[in-house]
């Protein structure tokens, strides 16, 4: 890996100013790479690429599958793929001859008065004078012409399309994984806002049951107005954000259906709890296990195109040869199968560049810079790799401490809660009190399954960077 990548430092130095000379790749070299990164979860390394599996859910497993068979996006990015297929084949086609058949039939006609008969009797001529000849001509032939890569052009060309075709492959790749991983948090996502609503439903049914025993206590003449009417305000109020709660959940469910062009049907079965079972990641992970990024992949074969098209362009300068020949007749209808009409030739060309206004040394120039974008890029994407693995794993711990301390304090809210409902219903708490415990129990809860749904996409977001999941393995 590191006779391969590690090339950076001397890029910030040759890139600092645009007058400097150009680069040379190879010359390029990255320090402080990692050789490992230490993980606390200890299973065995084995590849899985459907790694949305271990969540042990139906419903993601249908809707991730459905959005892989039917999803608009997908489906032009791999149109695109086929493009790039078929450019492919056309920068092959060009090392092998062109054969071509051509065909032509026409009629002439010739007089001995050198103009149309028409015209001979405007000036008191007779057309009978006039001798006429007609001619009949028919053409088959069979043409070919070769360029003879005698320099490689040729090659280097077929070389860059099958990169290029092989860089659009995996970057098509990439972009089905990264978009999967985006359907799939967005199923997550769908969870929580079920959850909220949920929350919100029991927050709603906390606050009428204050508010009917505040109404009751007013009729009776125990409390005062101004308590009621703070009761209702919590009433209102949670009844409002039951409605925001329910709104955000049916978008989310809308937007989900458009990925699987089933809009405007709004049915999607989904998991009523987060999973208990998540993707897991190895004990020790090696730093080149980013090597199996599918973008890093389609950015080593764009890299490699670059290479193969500047030496294209580098040769484009040389001259070229061609072979070219044809075979064929020419005659009239009669003696079209006759041999003695038959016509051939054969020949080479030879073409070389003498003044084109500097139209192939800015060519060659071109190719040059696009294969130093090109190895930037590789670099840059290799860097990003690096800090995502890195980033993802700090974040992945973080959401899994956050995760635990939440649920603590939702017992301990549970707990607050009932003391202060119970202090409230004798008319020890106050209703202050008893509206902060209500609010502080489903905060947490609302809070727990924000955290739910980040310790899963961050662990989408670290599968997502190490370029795929792993199969668990104890």
């Amino acid at each position: 890996m590191k006779n391969y990548i590690l090339r950076v430092l001397l890029i910030l130095v040759l890139v600092s100013c645009a007058s400097k000379k150009a680069m040379n790749p190879q010359d390029m070299e990255i320090d402080n790479i990692p050789e490992d990164w230490a993980n606390e979860i200890p299973i065995t390394i084995n590849i899985s690429d459907i790694w949305w599996n271990e969540f042990q859910d139906e419903n993601l497993n249908q809707f991730l599958s459905q959005f892989l068979d039917d999803n608009i996006n997908l489906e032009q990015a791999m149109l695109n793929t086929r493009i790039a297929k078929q450019a492919s084949v056309i920068s092959t086609s060009n090392l092998f001859p062109s054969i071509g058949i051509s065909a032509s039939a026409g009629e002439s006609e010739q007089n001995s008065a050198g103009f149309p008969p028409i015209f001979t009797s405007l000036f008191g001529g007779q057309s009978d004078d006039i001798i006429t000849f007609n001619q009949e001509n028919y053409n088959l032939s069979l043409s070919t012409q070769w360029e003879i890569d005698l320099w490689g052009k040729m090659r280097q060309g077929r070389l860059a399309g099958k990169q290029q075709y092989l860089s659009a492959k995996y970057n098509y790749t990439y972009y089905q994984f990264s978009l999967t991983s985006e359907a799939a948090k967005l199923y997550f996502s769908i969870i929580e806002s079920k959850q909220l609503v949920e929350n919100a439903e029991q927050k709603y049914n906390n606050a009428k049951i204050i508010f009917d025993l505040y109404a009751s206590r007013y009729n009776k003449g125990i409390i005062s107005l101004k308590a009621l009417q703070q009761s209702e305000l919590m009433f209102n109020l949670a009844k409002s954000d039951l409605e925001n709660k329910k709104s955000i959940a049916s978008s989310l469910v809308r937007e989900a259906k458009v990925l699987i062009k089933e809009y405007p049907d709004l049915t999607l079965d989904i998991a009523k709890e987060f999973p208990q079972s998540i993707p897991n990641i190895p004990d020790v992970l090696p730093a080149d296990i980013v090597k199996r990024r599918p973008d890093l992949i389609a950015s080593q074969y764009n890299l490699l195109a670059s290479e193969a098209l500047n030496k294209q362009a580098m040769r484009s300068l040389y001259p070229s040869f061609s072979l070219v020949g044809s075979t064929g007749t020419s005659s009239n209808v009669q003696d079209f199968l006759n041999d003695d009409f038959s016509v051939w030739s054969n020949g080479i060309n030879l073409l070389a560049p003498v003044f084109n206004a500097g139209k192939l040394i800015a060519n060659k120039k071109i190719a040059k810079t696009n294969q130093e974008i090109a190895m930037l890029e590789f670099v840059n994407n290799l860097l990003t790799a690096y800090k995502e693995v890195e980033s993802g794993l700090e974040f992945d711990q973080s959401a899994q401490l956050s995760l635990k301390l939440l649920k603590d304090n939702i017992v301990l809210s549970e707990s607050i809660y009932d003391t202060t409902f119970d202090e409230f219903a004798k008319g020890v708490a106050s209703i202050e009190e008893v509206i902060n415990a209500n609010n502080a129990l489903f905060d947490n809860k609302n809070m727990l399954a924000g955290v739910e749904r980040i310790r899963i996409e961050q662990r989408i977001n670290l599968i997502l960077a190490l370029g795929g999941g792993f199969t668990y393995k104890r």
